[in-house]
């Protein structure tokens, strides 16, 4: 493209036209979430309900620090207590299933323990 006059429109366009062909040539495109080729697809920490439970608690806790209902905090509790014996249970059957794998897979045994280390560094 060639600039035949110097307005600004005319560079205006030659700048765009320049930027969208660097932009295509060099900047890849990323599909999903995640680091490039390190993306789990469809990977769901948490089951549907979990996260509608968890939504909930969240939504019952600002409904109750704006209006300071007892009535609401007692709601709030008995949600809460179920998010928490969820995410406990979710951490018992991720422990079994790592048991039940180490012998055949150390590697995520391994990986596991580092993980916990890690958030006890944190």
């Amino acid at each position: 493209m060639r600039v035949k006059k110097n307005s600004v429109d005319d560079m205006w366009e030659k700048f765009k036209v320049i930027m969208h062909d660097g932009i295509e040539r060099s900047i890849p495109i990323r599909k999903g979430y995640g680091k490039i080729g390190n993306t789990k697809k469809n990977f769901q920490p948490f089951s549907a309900d979990l996260r509608t439970l968890i939504r909930r608690k969240q939504r019952l806790w600002n409904r109750w620090i704006s209006s300071r209902k007892e009535t609401i905090y007692k709601e709030y509790k008995v949600i809460r207590n179920k998010v928490k014996s969820e995410m406990a249970k979710l951490l018992r059957q991720e422990q079994e299933k790592i048991s039940v794998d180490c012998k055949k897979n150390l590697r995520l045994f391994w990986q596991y323990i580092n993980k916990l280390e890690m958030r006890g560094k944190a």
